[in-house]
C-alpha cells in the first residue's frame, strides 16, 4: 500500500467503466490504498455514477487523442484502467498509451462465469494475450478461485437501464459521436427496456417446457446456436462479417440442405432487447426452409443446462463456448475469440463450414481445454463481479492487488517509445 502524500505514489487514469457504481467504488478503493486516481467521464451516464473529483471530457474523437497525449506528457499515469477494450474512447487510449509505454488494464465480464471478472493488460477477447496461447504454456500452481455467488444479470439490467436513460436524455451531438452503443432517445429506450423485461418474464414461463424437451426427447439430437447482442463490440469489430441474421440464415440453410437428422436450438442473449425481432427472423427462415418442427428458440435458461445435452455448438465469438468446452461438446467458431485455437475448437472460415459441422463433428481432447482453462484463470481472471455489491467489493480489492503486483514488476519509462 502507498501513502497518499507520497510524491512517488503511482497514479491511475480511469476512463469508462461498466454500467453501475463499480468504477466509483474502484476509484475510492484505489485512492484508499495510496494511488493517485484521475477519472474521466464522457457523458451523463458516466457522470451519474461518478462522485467527487473527476474530469468531464466534452470534445470529439480527435480532441480526445490530443487531450490524452498532453496528459501523458504532463501527468503520465502508471496505468490506464478501462472496461471494454474496443470502445472508441478506449481504442484510442490503447493506441496513445502504447506510444508512451503505459500499460492499459482492460476489464470485461468474466470469460468464466459467475464469480469471475476478466482483467488483462493490453486488451480483451480478440486483442487478448490469450490469443497467443499454446498447449505447452506454463502456468503457476496457485490460481484465483471464483467468488461463490449467483448470476448478476438482473442487477446488470437495472444498472444498464439507469445508465443508458441518463446518457441518452442529456447527450449532446459531440458526446454521441463517442458512444460505443448508438443513442435511442429517452422514450424509445424506456419502452424498449419495458418490453424487454416483459419478454423475459414470458421466456421464463416457456423455459421449463422447452428445457424438459431438450433433456429428454431431443437429448444429443440438437445443435445449439448461441446468438449475441447485435450492438456488442464483439459483433461489431471481431465477427469476421458474421451477424445474428447471417448466422440464423446460414445455419437453417445448412440444416435444410444437409442429410443430418439433428435439430437446431437458437439461444437468445438475455440482454438482447431486440429478442422479439430475432424470434420473428428465426421463424421466417424456418418456415421458408420447411424446418419449423426442427427449430426451437430459447429465450431463457442457464447456458450450462442447454449446452450439456447438445451434440454441438455454433458460435460467432460468444463466451458461451466456454460452457461447451467444459461439457466436452464440439464447437464451431466463426469469429475471432480467445478460444479460436485448433487445439480447442473447429475453426470456421466460410458458411459451408456450418454444413460440414452438421454432418461430422468431434470434440477436441479434454486435456486441451483443461490446459487452456488454467491459462485463462492464471492470466485473465480475478474473483468478483461488477454489478452486485458483494462482488464489487471483492473485485475492487482484487484489481488493487493486481496493480500493486504489476508495479512491483515494472519500471515506468521516461519518454515515448
Amino acid at each position: 500500500m502507498f501513502h497518499p502524500l507520497d510524491t512517488c505514489a503511482p497514479n491511475v487514469l480511469m476512463l469508462q467503466g461498466p454500467v453501475g457504481p463499480f468504477f466509483q467504488e474502484l476509484h475510492s478503493g484505489l485512492a484508499s490504498r495510496g494511488f493517485a486516481v484521475k477519472r474521466v467521464v464522457f457523458n451523463a451516464g458516466d457522470k451519474i455514477f461518478a462522485r467527487g473529483d473527476y474530469t468531464y471530457f466534452r470534445g470529439d474523437k480527435n480532441e480526445w487523442a490530443d487531450w490524452l497525449r498532453a496528459e501523458m506528457v504532463r501527468n503520465r499515469p502508471s496505468f490506464i484502467v478501462v472496461f471494454g477494450a474496443m470502445r472508441p474512447i478506449h481504442f484510442t487510449a490503447r493506441q496513445v498509451a502504447s506510444l508512451f509505454g503505459v500499460p492499459v488494464i482492460c476489464l470485461e465480464e468474466g470469460y468464466l462465469r459467475s464469480g469471475y471478472i476478466t482483467c488483462e493488460i493490453g486488451g480483451n477477447n480478440d486483442s487478448s494475450p490469450l490469443c497467443r496461447w499454446t498447449l505447452d504454456q506454463f502456468n503457476p500452481e496457485t490460481l484465483p478461485k471464483p467468488l461463490d455467488m449467483p448470476s448478476s444479470q438482473s442487477a446488470l439490467c437495472i444498472w444498464a437501464a439507469i445508465y443508458y436513460l441518463a446518457r441518452d436524455l442529456k447527450a449532446t451531438p459531440v458526446e454521441e459521436a463517442l458512444f460505443h452503443r448508438k443513442r435511442e432517445g429517452g422514450w424509445r429506450l424506456a419502452m424498449s427496456w419495458l418490453k424487454h423485461l416483459s419478454s423475459r418474464v414470458c421466456a421464463q414461463q416457456e423455459k421449463l417446457t422447452k428445457l424438459k424437451k431438450l433433456k429428454t426427447r431431443l437429448k444429443g439430437k440438437y445443435i445449439l446456436v448461441t446468438l449475441q447482442v447485435p450492438e456488442d463490440s464483439q459483433i461489431r469489430y471481431s465477427a469476421r462479417g458474421w451477424t445474428n441474421q447471417k448466422l440464423v440464415k446460414e445455419t437453417l440453410l445448412a440444416l435444410h440442405e444437409s442429410a443430418t437428422d439433428q435439430n437446431v436450438v437458437f439461444k437468445l442473449h438475455p440482454l438482447d432487447r431486440n429478442a422479439a425481432r430475432t424470434r420473428r427472423l428465426i421463424a421466417k427462415y424456418a418456415r421458408a426452409f420447411g424446418l419449423s418442427r426442427r427449430v426451437i428458440t430459447l429465450g431463457a435458461g442457464a447456458i450450462g443446462e442447454v449446452t450439456r445435452h447438445a451434440s454441438g455448438m455454433i458460435v460467432i465469438n460468444s463466451t458461451s463456448a466456454f460452457s461447451a468446452l467444459h461439457h466436452g461438446v464440439p464447437i464451431l467458431v466463426l469469429g475471432d475469440a480467445v478460444y479460436r485455437h485448433d487445439a480447442l475448437v473447429t475453426i470456421g472460415t466460410r458458411p459451408t463450414d456450418i454444413a460440414n459441422f452438421m454432418q461430422s463433428r468431434t470434440a477436441k481432447p479434454k486435456e486441451n481445454f483443461d490446459s487452456f482453462k488454467r491459462s485463462v484463470r492464471a492470466c485473465a481472471l480475478l474473483p468478483g463481479d461488477f454489478y452486485r455489491a458483494r462482488g464489487r467489493k471483492v473485485a475492487v480489492d482484487a484489481i488493487a492487488q493486481e496493480l500493486e503486483q504489476e508495479l512491483s514488476q515494472i519500471r515506468l519509462p521516461v519518454g515515448p517509445n
